[in-house]
């Protein structure tokens, strides 16, 4: 989990997570590569802050998940 942001600070835009392996998983419909839904990479340009910072997050949580970590 990302650490608290000081006061006064903004988020900044992440760059997108692709790692270029576009392959969706049967069961999860996630992506090999990146852990992300289609609808989260298809709308990863136009959607917020927040909600990139949110994805991000759930992201390592899929990751370890895969993982069994």
């Amino acid at each position: 989990m990302a650490a608290p942001l000081e006061p006064g600070k903004r988020k900044r835009r992440l760059v997108s997570p692709c790692a270029g392996v576009c392959i969706l998983h049967t069961e999860t419909k996630l992506c090999l590569g990146c852990y992300r839904t289609v609808t989260e990479i298809a709308n990863w340009q136009v959607m917020g802050t927040d909600e990139q910072h949110r994805i991000m997050a759930a992201i390592a949580d899929r990751r370890a998940a895969d993982r069994g970590v």
